[in-house]
């Protein structure tokens, strides 16, 4: 399959992230309250509101065991900072965290072949926040981490179905979502509870029409009664981390035509969506990355 070439360097990490006093990689985007002032503070205690991250999928084991800790059945928050650099690596402001607990994984649409358009959507959700503007110039580790790691495509693996998943040419819709709640006070910055498992929304696989024939019959069983779901895995980012999203009791909802335009003579595609009962977080055994 060919792949688009790298426009990606160095300063698309904008913003260099720790966890418990460790350096975490890179991310290029942040959003939300993070922006505007800070969490927490002198009355208002108890508002807990969610900050959006932007990441390259390519992120360190560090990184994703934080993902796999909040999503867990007992959440665990995470101490951090998360400080902007400049082009020259000088900080240009920091934003300590307490209790941080991830909310949402999203991975929106991504092409095969065009892997710098993959990049992950996380939302956390902070007991508390301090902003600060102490100067200086980032240095050692965390510098080396700031040029992204070289890209790789998604693994996508479905029990019976290999050879039909390594046909998928989009992947659309992969969204993990859970809510939390916090005791009040202090309390809340290291006790988090989740309120229900995760929800998985409606992942899609677009694919050759000739290729799909075995999403055709699982379906045909499913709609028969024959078939109660398979396993699927989701593997992102560096194979020498091999974070996998897990997805338990998968089945086709439905599978459709994929509209071409006026005038398009290529090939037929269709639409497989796919709904998932759950969802776990593994780490696959290390590989060499295949570029």
């Amino acid at each position: 399959m060919k792949t688009a070439p790298s426009k990606r360097g160095p300063t698309s990490n904008k913003y260099a992230l720790e966890l418990d006093g460790k350096p975490c990689g890179w991310v290029t985007d942040v959003s939300g309250a993070l922006a505007v002032g800070e969490l927490g503070g002198e009355g208002r205690p108890d508002r807990y509101e969610e900050l959006t991250l932007r990441c390259w999928p390519g992120m360190p084991h560090e990184f994703y065991a934080w993902v796999a800790a909040s999503m867990s059945n007992r959440p665990t928050p995470a101490r951090g900072e998360v400080i902007l650099a400049d082009d020259g690596n000088a900080e240009m402001s920091r934003l300590s965290f307490a209790g941080g607990v991830i909310t949402e994984l999203a991975l929106a649409s991504y092409e095969y072949g065009f892997r710098d358009s993959l990049k992950l959507n996380l939302k956390f959700s902070p007991h508390s926040s301090k902003r600060s503007y102490t100067g200086g110039h980032l240095g050692g580790e965390v510098i080396e981490a700031r040029r992204p790691l070289p890209a790789t495509d998604p693994e996508l693996h479905i029990d019976g179905l290999e050879e039909a998943c390594s046909q998928v040419r989009r992947i659309e819709g992969l969204m993990i979502r859970q809510r939390i709640e916090r005791p009040p006070g202090e309390d809340g910055m290291y006790t988090v509870r989740r309120v229900a498992p995760p929800v998985v929304g409606r992942l899609a696989l677009v694919l050759a029409e000739n290729k799909a024939l075995g999403f055709t019959r699982w379906l045909e069983a499913v709609e028969a009664g024959r078939s109660n779901g398979r396993a699927a895995t989701l593997t992102l980012g560096a194979p020498a981390v091999g974070f996998t999203v897990v997805l338990q009791q998968v089945r086709p909802a439905r599978i459709v035509e994929e509209p071409g335009e006026a005038g398009d003579n290529r090939r037929r595609e269709v639409r497989v969506e796919l709904d998932a009962r759950g969802v776990e977080f593994a780490f696959a055994p290390v590989r060499e990355a295949v570029v």
